[in-house]
């Protein structure tokens, strides 16, 4: 580390003011080194997220800017102070994020989002191809002289990719460093998607092909490739065979029932009872867990879900005992030596249960959520080699 900057300033362009209350605003409440400009654009006064983040840049008055979503929490303000400091004190970097991606695919900069740990920990930056919107940094020096883009095709895709190859062009780096952040983000927006990759192609046709968390700008030819109707139609299925055995393996541990799926995306699906609480629970490697003190509580969908990241088998099991009776658990990023060590517990609690697996990361439901299962469960993809169709409570 090369110290702590004194204070930076926060852009972010608010649709939501509830959302950036419960989460950007209370994170940095109090903090006298956060300058925080919000930018109203719930009336669609600002047409692209870069024409907002700019009039944001040149009302800043610190010399690094924090350009972040209104759907992140901040865990610790001094860890982005640290961070920040990189911009002013290394002369190398131009431009950090919370989560980017190298040339080879890999993702660094650990990061909460929504009910996933992301990312492998980058506690100094490292350089990457590409940094994802979500937070990322700039010399504000640098940012008044080289604006983001206002293109419409970059309206609210791309921008921090486009940026980061103009950082680039100056011969300055672009890198990840962690954070400590959760992305409370509701859903993906992949509409125009495409068109802003094709724009930062055609902007930048030197660049390419650049590496990005939402796919490869300039691979179309594997974009292609999976549209093909045999590819389309049949492709998932190599991956479920990977994920079905998975699934087997882990049921030897836990004998209970068990579904392929993205929990990041169907979280929302759960159905864990009118007032009651989801509570989330992230196996961690140590990266994430120092700077989350306590346990985070935030709002999905209008109900309440609390997180908390734990390092080890003895805290895990303490997790799930604290979980009061009637509310539901949802814990990921297990091993299969982790269910062992559930297995004894789960047993004498006589708690309901159901294993998942996604991308090769194991997570468990417990509680009335592992009852009422969503339809998206019941379909072929969801239902793992051999495992069964999982029953509806209608049904069994």
């Amino acid at each position: 580390m090369v110290g702590k900057a004194r204070g930076v300033s926060v852009v972010s362009v608010v649709n939501n003011p509830d959302v950036r209350r419960e989460c950007l605003d209370s994170s940095i409440a109090g903090r006298e080194e956060i300058e925080f400009i919000p930018i109203d654009n719930t009336n669609g006064g600002f047409a692209t997220a870069g024409a907002a983040l700019n009039h944001g840049a040149r009302q800043a008055r610190h010399d690094v800017i924090v350009f972040v979503h209104q759907d992140v929490y901040l865990h610790s303000v001094d860890r982005l102070l640290e961070a920040a400091a990189f911009l002013t004190g290394d002369s190398r970097w131009g431009m950090l994020g919370a989560v980017g991606i190298t040339s080879d695919g890999g993702y660094f900069g650990r990061m909460r989002d929504r009910v996933e740990l992301l990312g492998q920990s980058a506690p100094d930056p490292l350089e990457v191809d590409s940094l994802d919107e979500v937070l990322f940094m700039l010399p504000r020096n640098l940012v008044l002289e080289c604006p983001i883009s206002e293109h419409p095709e970059l309206a609210w895709h791309a921008y921090a990719v486009e940026y980061g190859i103009r950082v680039r062009e100056r011969r300055l780096l672009v890198g990840a460093v962690d954070l400590a952040i959760t992305h409370n983000s509701m859903t993906t927006n992949l509409a125009q998607l495409d068109v802003a990759h094709r724009r930062v192609a055609s902007m930048h046709p030197e660049a390419i092909p650049v590496r990005t968390t939402c796919g490869t700008i300039g691979g179309e030819v594997k974009d292609r490739l999976r549209k093909l109707p045999l590819i389309g139609r049949h492709g998932w299925r190599f991956r479920w065979l990977q994920e079905s055995l998975l699934v087997a393996r882990a049921r030897q541990h836990l004998r209970i029932p068990g579904v392929v799926g993205d929990i990041r995306s169907d979280v929302d699906l759960l159905q864990v009872g009118e007032g009651c609480v989801l509570h989330v629970v992230n196996m961690d490697d140590g990266s994430f867990l120092p700077f989350q003190s306590e346990t985070l509580r935030l709002t999905r969908r209008d109900r309440e879900v609390c997180f908390e990241a734990v390092s080890s088998e003895q805290e895990l099991v303490a997790a799930l005992r604290r979980v009061p009776p009637g509310d539901s658990a949802l814990v990921t990023h297990l091993s299969l030596e982790h269910l062992r060590s559930l297995s004894a517990p789960l047993e004498r609690s006589g708690i309901p249960a159901l294993l998942g697996v996604h991308d090769g990361m194991l997570w468990l439901v417990t509680g009335p959520a592992a009852t009422r299962l969503p339809s998206v469960w019941q379909q072929p993809r969801a239902v793992p080699f051999g495992g069964g169709r999982v029953l509806m409570p209608a049904e069994a």
